[in-house]
């Protein structure tokens, strides 16, 4: 334990150095981004908050990491799906790491160029997310030639719940329940094989699913990485509902780093959002490997997938996690019905002002590095009202007008045509002020004159005091306009 908290000062030590120095070297970062990048403000105070400090590329996973997924494609991260460095079998894992594609793929993000798959990460960085953005991930991760530091396995879906929130393509047991069939890769003995050359080079070895605990494909992975490089890093998510002898002592062997996902620290909502799971049972697998994780002196986190149905739960989350010494992450959720950017302006301005009225406590470095991630999922929901905002703000009914000024508007319109007089007693019955919206206003100064001439001429008073009433109440002067 003593040997592993020395290595853990040097490692922070050495962060604090490689950002001193990135501090001077990138001191002027904003020449290293292309004037064609557009509006930079974002970009530069996330480059500021990276924990090594600015630097030209934006990210580091195409050189440092490597994401497998469930049909044999490699890509850089498990965020970019899109920009494809190779598929298994058709391509030998040695090729791949040392393909154009991961060359290519890093000198772009080296532009801060994020059009090749990289827009994830974009979008939270532009949101001011910057401790959730996926991307700070990879600036601590050690740069070794062609090998990745780290790789992330997400190759099986097996999972025996059916969160609301999930998909098919992430839980076997929803695909049964939809009838989908997922095209497998099958990772054979020769796919072993040639991970065994690259797991000597492994920081790190990230587990995603499904629930990685039952699948079983990543037993044969934790053998290798027990026997040939047991400093390994292994961090997983769970959903916390299986645990048992045999994974106890994986736990035990290997260098473990466990994510337990909770979504609710209320019993029926936590057990409606993650159908099949019992809450009581994931609270005690919870403590078990919170035990194996103190005895080895290694970190948890709990994952969070803040969403409609529970952003109000956020803050007893974090209370819970800074209780009990845990690290909170954040997911973007994107499902529709649940993604936060779903909610109306109304009900973002109220979680808003929840979320910014709730003190959390805490003083430990674990508990302020979660406020900070707090006040980022604050900020990015600001982010999203804001937009919303900015979309209806044409449309809000906040502009002030009297009746004697719409009058006079249309009357002038009137005059443009035969000179027309317009009998002011058409608005007697209309309200003395009235508001509109900058749409409104728009509709109103381009009536054209000649419709309004020809209903003046057409139409009794009643019929135009009913058109006079409806852009009042409507915005609209009719059904059909004038």
């Amino acid at each position: 334990m003593k040997a592993k908290k020395i290595a853990d000062t040097i490692e922070f030590l050495k962060r604090k150095l490689i950002r001193y120095r990135n501090l001077i070297i990138y001191k002027n970062i904003n020449q290293y981004i292309p004037k064609e990048y557009g509006d930079k403000t974002k970009l530069l105070e996330y480059q500021k908050s990276r924990v090594t400090g600015p630097e030209p590329c934006v990210c580091h996973a195409p050189s440092r990491s490597l994401y497998i997924d469930m049909q044999g494609k490699f890509t850089a991260c498990c965020f970019n799906r899109v920009y494809v460095f190779g598929r298994y079998p058709e391509n030998n894992l040695q090729d791949i790491i040392s393909g154009e594609k991961r060359k290519f793929l890093q000198k772009e993000l080296c532009r801060s160029n994020f059009m090749y798959g990289c827009q994830h990460c974009h979008r939270l960085i532009e949101s001011g997310n910057f401790e959730g953005t996926e991307a700070r991930l990879y600036d601590t991760l050690q740069k070794q030639d062609i090998f990745p530091s780290e790789i992330i396995f997400e190759l099986d879906n097996t999972c025996n719940l059916s969160c609301l929130m999930c998909h098919e393509g992430f839980s076997s047991s929803i695909a049964r329940k939809k009838g989908v069939e997922i095209i497998k890769t099958n990772y054979d003995d020769n796919f072993f094989e040639q991970l065994k050359k690259l797991i000597p080079y492994l920081k790190v070895a990230k587990f995603l699913g499904g629930e990685p605990f039952l699948i079983q494909v990543y037993y044969r992975i934790w053998d290798l990485i027990i026997e040939i490089n047991p400093k390994c890093k292994i961090i997983l998510q769970t959903n916390g509902t299986i645990f048992n002898e045999k994974i106890r002592n994986y736990l035990l062997k290997g260098n473990f780093y466990i994510g337990v996902s909770i979504d609710s620290l209320n019993k029926e909502k936590f057990e409606t959002i993650r159908v099949g799971a019992d809450f009581e049972i994931v609270l005690k697998n919870l403590e078990e490997f919170k035990k194996i994780s103190r005895k080895k002196n290694n970190y948890m986190n709990i994952s969070v997938c803040p969403m409609l149905q529970n952003i109000y739960e956020i803050p007893k989350i974090i209370e819970f996690c800074n209780k009990n010494g845990f690290f909170v992450y954040f997911n973007t959720v994107y499902t529709k019905g649940f993604a936060i950017n779903d909610a109306e302006e109304e009900h973002l301005s109220n979680i808003i002002k929840f979320l910014k009225s709730t003190k959390i406590t805490g003083k430990s470095y674990i508990a302020k590095r979660n406020l900070k991630f707090y006040y980022d999922l604050i900020r990015n929901i600001e982010n999203i009202y804001k937009q919303k905002e900015n979309l209806s703000r044409p449309y809000k009914r906040n502009l002030r007008i009297c009746k004697k000024e719409f009058y006079q508007i249309l009357s002038l319109k009137a005059k443009e045509i035969q000179n027309i007089e317009l009998d002011y007693d058409l608005f007697a019955d209309l309200p003395d002020e009235f508001y509109i919206s900058e749409k409104d206003k728009e509709r109103l100064f381009a009536l054209n004159p000649r419709d309004l001439a020809d209903v003046l001429s057409k139409e009794s008073k009643y019929e135009i005091r009913s058109r006079l009433m409806n852009f009042i109440e409507k915005g609209d002067f009719s059904k059909n306009e004038i």
